[in-house]
């Protein structure tokens, strides 16, 4: 009898509605590929079907890498339709097992609504569930709160690095409300939370406070641990989205404090005589807030520059952004200090105020180059490049060159996060990075989404046409 009620109350908590998605196992495919399912084609790695290795039934999606690079990737997916007719949370589940492997695996899902915009985001990692590599079969979930505004769902997995990871039996489950008030500590963090926002987001006056209030007292219920939170919080994050701030996200308590003593982005820059005449600089994301890090990172780009120019007649530049994913823009400014020039190099603005970033005596924030080099001639041609890519402080660091008489943009528009995210540390450790202004050049154009090329590029396999493009300009 007791075997039985505990069935009948997981049968209660889990409402199945896999049948949504289609091919769940793998099983039935075309060309080697599993219908149903979109994969990511590209030249580092392999996706397929495979029958030897499988978690239940007779197959599983097979992703296999040879790639160290960050930047490269493989993922699959598929498009699932909802009918939701009252405020839900659902699960998103799959087995994943993975071998020899070193890189990073992820569930990931967007959100949409019936026009097909994406209104929330989630993956492993975002939502603090990692997967583990090189381990044998373990279910891995996503959790998001859907009302009647969601229309579907794109799910899948990813695979960035070298190795080989199977990913069987995706689920996705309807979870039953919990009756049970939420601990004191749990409720405790979700208002901390919630006041931050409230006080702070740029689109707080567009939220409906009123209605968030009700639907975090549902989503609560049941909640006996900080770390049970998790929906709650991403309540809210969605709604910042459904507003219009797609950049604000909460990292982890691990990232939070590595953030605090090193830069937790791989990528370092890069610089190289293009032509025997144009200095080529490219300036990835930086992610630290440590000073001392920052101004190391600074110093290294201040110094391929002073080593391009001092060594070489240099007739222009190209500043490479296209892979700046963000992080502080401080010590990217700083670095490229020398080709930017000294003086209010744009604004954060917010309800009428504004804040100048103002570049003097080659301090840049707390950041500075104690022996600065100056160009030979300050007036060279500067083409920038930006792309999909270019996100966040990289946007920032855009606009300190857009209005400066020799510069020209070129490539294809940003990622379109042009607002400044202000940390707020959580009692737990993890930070809050929230939308609090958005970003004005120095002639007094605020963007509020992408920023849009002088000189749109169209890419063409196997050559770089944005370079094309810009060495025409500077030698023109």
């Amino acid at each position: 009898m007791k075997k039985m009620t505990y069935t009948l109350i997981a049968a209660f908590l889990f409402c199945s509605v896999e049948a949504q998605i289609q091919n769940a196992g793998f099983e039935n495919i075309t060309d080697g590929l599993p219908n149903q399912w979109n994969i990511k084609k590209t030249d580092l790695y392999e996706g397929k079907v495979d029958y030897t290795q499988y978690f239940g039934g007779k197959a599983s999606m097979q992703l296999t890498g040879k790639t160290n690079d960050s930047k490269d990737f493989q993922s699959f997916s598929q498009k699932v339709p909802l009918d939701i007719q009252e405020l839900q949370k659902i699960e998103i589940s799959a087995y994943v097992k993975s071998e020899n492997t070193n890189g990073k695996i992820n569930l990931w899902t967007q959100v949409k609504d019936e026009n097909g915009k994406m209104i929330d985001f989630g993956n492993s990692d975002s939502q603090q569930k990692s997967i583990a590599v090189n381990k044998e079969w373990t279910k891995y979930s996503l959790i998001f709160t859907v009302d009647k505004n969601v229309k579907s769902l794109l799910l899948g997995g990813v695979f960035t690095g070298n190795g080989t990871v199977w990913f069987d039996h995706f689920e996705l489950n309807k979870i039953a409300f919990s009756k049970e008030e939420p601990s004191k500590v749990s409720a405790k963090y979700i208002q901390e939370f919630k006041d931050i926002v409230k006080k702070n987001s740029i689109v707080s006056d567009k939220l409906d406070w009123q209605n968030i209030e009700t639907t975090l007292g549902y989503l609560s219920k049941g909640m006996k641990t900080v770390d049970d939170t998790d929906p709650a919080l991403n309540y809210i994050l969605k709604n910042l989205r459904e507003a219009g701030d797609n950049h604000s996200f909460i990292d982890g308590k691990e990232r939070t404090e590595k953030q605090k003593i090193a830069n937790t982005n791989d990528a370092q820059p890069d610089s190289r005589l293009i032509d025997q005449n144009i200095g080529y600089i490219s300036v990835p994301g930086f992610a630290s807030l440590n000073t001392e890090v920052g101004n190391t990172f600074a110093l290294e780009i201040h110094n391929m520059i002073k080593k391009l120019d001092s060594e070489n007649t240099i007739k222009g530049w190209i500043v490479d952004l296209r892979t700046n994913t963000g992080g502080n823009m401080h010590p990217m400014i700083s670095g490229l200090g020398s080709l930017i020039g000294e003086g209010t190099l744009g604004y954060f603005v917010y309800n009428g105020k504004k804040s100048p970033w103002i570049y003097k005596n080659r301090k840049f924030g707390p950041h500075k180059i104690e022996e600065p080099y100056e160009l030979k001639s300050g007036q060279s041609k500067i083409a920038v490049l930006i792309g999909p890519s270019t996100a966040s402080s990289g946007e920032a660091t855009t606009i300190a060159f857009i209005g400066k008489n020799n510069v020209k943009l070129f490539g294809q528009p940003s990622a379109g996060y042009t607002s400044a995210n202000r940390p707020y540390t959580l009692s737990d450790g993890k930070s809050l990075a929230l939308a609090t202004s958005y970003e004005m050049d120095r002639n007094g154009k605020v963007y509020y989404g992408k920023i849009d090329p002088d000189i749109p590029v169209e890419p063409k396999e196997g050559q770089d046409m944005d370079i094309e493009a810009a060495k025409t300009w500077i030698l023109n």
